[in-house]
């Protein structure tokens, strides 16, 4: 749905990281690999971490206990997803939801899917505002 608008930098076979994004916000001098390395310092294995700024920076919610239904993203200034990383163990998919474009006030809808491995770096415009991680 949203493909366009993230691009594909590495994808490898079983057991590796798949990471998606287009790299701006990365510090100076890392390239997407120690950003997502970076990542990986902060957010520990069976963990599902959710940044509201892009690149895994800015505040951070951690996702380790399964939720009765979506939960909100906390402490982030717009409410929004910036980039994630899905370490959970198998099945673990991640399903983020958002707000219906149709009918902004209304209840949330699923939008994403995330898979365990999955790094996302450039998450905005999904237009996430809450997870359920289990």
């Amino acid at each position: 749905m949203y493909a366009s608008k993230i691009s594909k930098i590495a994808a490898a076979g079983a057991g590796s990281l798949l990471l998606l994004g287009a790299g701006s916000g990365i510090a100076v001098g890392e390239n997407q690999d120690e950003a997502v390395q970076r990542a990986k310092a902060v957010c520990d294995e069976g963990t599902l971490c959710v940044w509201d700024g892009p690149d895994f920076t800015g505040n951070v919610n951690e996702f380790t206990q399964c939720p009765d239904g979506p939960l909100p993203f906390t402490d982030f200034a717009d409410g929004r997803a910036g980039s994630w990383l899905n370490t959970q163990y198998e099945p673990g998919e991640a399903v983020f939801f958002g707000p219906d474009p149709a009918n902004p006030e209304g209840p949330w809808i699923e939008k994403y899917r995330s898979p365990v491995n999955e790094a996302i770096s450039e998450g905005e415009a999904f237009d996430l505002t809450g997870v359920d991680n289990c």
